[in-house]
């Protein structure tokens, strides 16, 4: 069911919800993690992200994000933790409590393109060199990849 959260949001305003997505990472042969610049969170940088919508599992999902924000056809290829320690107020005032797992997923095909509503520019940094991400939740889950963490749950 497409756009399931503005359907949810359209009845409930801008209440707190408690909101499930998937984050993913992706690195180039070179070992750099590729973060999009955010058009909600303007000029702010982030990992490849969505909701989950109705009727879709995690995996689908995290395929389904990489299209829509980078055009690149990806593979979800493990699990590598679960971050339930956000809470966000977004610009446009919806409030949500993030239970989203993360993912490290593997290209298939597609070339990077950040033409679309969620994202004004895509880029591989550096893991240990990039940028503040937008949130406490994509930090985290950076740092766990950094660190070689694997089966967090935090």
């Amino acid at each position: 069911m497409a756009d399931y959260i503005k359907q949810v949001r359209a009845k409930v305003g801008h209440m707190p919800l408690i909101m499930a997505g998937t984050i993913g990472i992706l690195t180039d042969d070179a070992g750099r993690v590729l973060l999009q610049q955010r058009s909600d969170f303007t000029g702010e940088w982030g990992l490849i992200s969505g909701t989950i919508e109705y009727g879709e599992t995690p995996a689908q999902t995290m395929v389904r994000e990489f299209k829509e924000e980078t055009n690149l056809t990806v593979t979800v290829v493990s699990l590598l933790g679960v971050n339930d320690n956000l809470t966000l107020t977004y610009p446009n005032g919806d409030v949500a409590q993030w239970l989203c797992p993360v993912f490290l997923v593997k290209q298939l095909g597609g070339e990077l393109n950040s033409d679309n509503d969620e994202t004004e520019a895509l880029k591989f940094f550096d893991p240990a060199a990039a940028p503040r991400l937008f949130n406490q939740q994509h930090r985290e889950a950076l740092a766990h990849f950094i660190a070689g963490e694997r089966g967090y749950f935090d």
